[in-house]
């Protein structure tokens, strides 16, 4: 019932459910210790490298950590004290290493000077007063303007990481990109950061990220096959099930590998909803549609899937407030309570799934078109770019991924509501009926928009004065994405407004005056300004 009344209100976001869209101090504290001792393993890899040493695990385990913890808040205190105590047990490791290493060969050692140090007699509230002082002995030292610009290259670090960990799962390795994490990590290092530095680096790893982002899309298709718009169900059928949320394609397909002859059902959620459009996955009988349809909404949803719930790699799902037992994850970093999946076995998701209560008899419930005919899309596109030469379309505005926020919904109710005949709008989230209208649903796969965004390049100029860009989905990947877009020459960039807890307010005066990227807050001066 619960499910069946909240499925179609997008107000409910995990902030609304969890009752808080903020960091707990103590997690906060956390993060900034483990920032700190990232920052210094990075060095120490930077130089065992310069001395021709492998460290190929130790540069795992950075991407690691960067991508599946510092991005999110579900875990515990003593979780992160662990993930903590296991990168400060590395950092001593690789000193030791290259101190012995320059030792017997008689150069001269630089040894980094540790600005944290912590010992095996020191407890929880010690660790987080040492992160407590580091935050503020940042801020003492950096001018906004400096700690601004630190935090916008942490996040583009972020999303970079992020990116090159989702492309291991297609055993595709960037050697390249991870020596520019590291120099970005590395760069941390330093009590006076140079801002033309700073932004030198940013410049430099959000470009990599694009590369990655279109990589990523490249895997997909050869992976996957072809992709084509399909009516996906929102209906649910009597019988056991199993719940695949996240956005790990191959662990969706590992599952549904391993329940072939079986009589369990598989549903996706969260943006595994694009699965459906792969050619690919339309051959697993087992694969009987999507639950739930607000993207961030874990709670509500999880919680009243009758079945086991598979949360994929690379899936940054809070779900601290959700009861334990029928949880399990591929990720090799587990949230407190969830059970670990290794090496593909996915009998104990099985057992769970047969042992749980199921769905007592279906539920008929309204689909959703997903995915795009790359053909069609095509032609649009050469109509679209006729038009606009012509200036018959005065500007076209795209609007990007979404986490179906309800202050978003109204911005842009009222930005449509306000919108000329002659200009026209490429939705990758919201939906309106109108004949200037394009809406290319593909379920936040961030990959997929970039692959439609180059072809859409190839006949309007990313450069044009005419052309607009919201970023509307708030996570990791928003900094980098914009950036991207700036120093690819897009003149028109907003970011509607995104949680504090996600982009510090005060980050976004810098992506104004750095970058010129705006913040929307009101539909109608946003749009007189892209109309001029």
């Amino acid at each position: 019932m619960l499910y069946n009344f909240f499925s179609d209100n997008f107000e409910y976001d995990e902030c609304n459910a969890k009752g808080s869209c903020s960091i707990p101090p103590s997690v906060f504290a956390l993060q900034e210790v483990l920032l700190i001792c990232l920052k210094q393993f990075a060095y120490y890899i930077i130089e065992l490298k310069k001395l021709g040493e492998d460290c190929a695990c130790e540069e795992r385990l950075v991407i690691e950590t960067l991508s599946t913890i510092v991005s999110t808040t579900d875990y515990s205190d003593e979780q992160h004290l662990n993930i903590i105590s296991n990168v400060y047990y590395n950092i001593i490791k690789s000193r030791k290493k290259y101190l012995d290493i320059c030792k017997h060969k008689g150069l001269e050692s630089r040894e980094l000077k540790s600005i944290l140090n912590i010992t095996p007699q020191m407890n929880l509230s010690q660790i987080m007063s040492l992160g407590e002082k580091a935050f503020l002995n940042k801020y003492k030292k950096t001018s906004q303007v400096q700690k601004n610009m630190t935090d916008i290259l942490i996040a583009v670090i972020k999303s970079t990481a992020s990116n090159l960990s989702k492309l291991l799962n297609y055993s595709v390795v960037f050697d390249d990109v991870k020596d520019e994490i590291l120099k970005g990590l590395n760069l941390l290092n330093k009590t006076r950061l140079p801002l033309s530095t700073c932004k030198a680096q940013i410049k430099k790893l959000a470009h990599f990220d694009k590369v990655l982002t279109e990589k990523l899309s490249e895997e997909q298709f050869k992976s996957f096959g072809e992709i084509d718009a399909v009516e996906v169900s929102y209906s649910t059928e009597k019988g056991k099930a199993i719940l695949v949320s996240g956005e790990c394609l191959q662990d969706l397909e590992n599952i549904l590998q391993s329940v072939s002859n079986t009589d369990i059902d598989v549903y996706t959620h969260d943006e595994l909803l694009i699965a459906h459009s792969f050619e690919k996955f339309k051959a697993y009988k087992n694969l009987k549609g999507h639950y739930g349809t607000c993207t961030e909404n874990c709670v509500l949803d999880f919680a009243t899937f009758p079945g086991s719930i598979l949360l994929t790699r690379n899936s940054n799902i809070n779900i601290e407030h959700l009861y334990r037992g029928r949880l399990f994850t591929t990720s090799s970093m587990l949230p407190k309570g969830v059970v670990a999946v290794k090496d593909e076995e996915f009998s104990d998701v099985i057992k769970s799934a047969q042992s749980a209560k199921g769905f007592a008899k279906g539920h008929s419930k309204n689909s959703e078109v997903v995915g795009y005919n790359p053909s069609t899309l095509e032609r649009e596109f050469e109509v679209l770019a006729e038009n606009f030469k012509n200036s018959n379309t005065s500007r076209v505005i795209i609007i990007g991924l979404s986490a179906f926020r309800q202050c978003q919904k109204d911005y842009f109710n009222e930005f449509m509501a306000n919108l000329p005949d002659d200009a026209y709008v490429i939705s990758f989230s919201f939906g309106y009926n109108r004949k200037n209208f394009m809406h290319i649903n593909v379920a936040n796969n961030r990959p997929l928009v970039y692959s439609v965004l180059i072809k859409l390049f190839d006949f309007i100029p990313i450069t044009s004065e005419r052309l607009a860009f919201f970023v509307t989905r708030c996570d990791v990947t928003s900094i980098s994405s914009m950036i991207n877009l700036k120093e690819k020459g897009a003149k028109n960039v907003f970011l509607t407004q995104c949680p504090p807890n996600v982009i510090n307010p005060a980050i976004l005066a810098s992506l104004d005056s750095v970058y010129g990227i705006k913040t929307a807050l009101n539909a109608k001066n946003d749009l007189n300004e892209i109309l001029g």
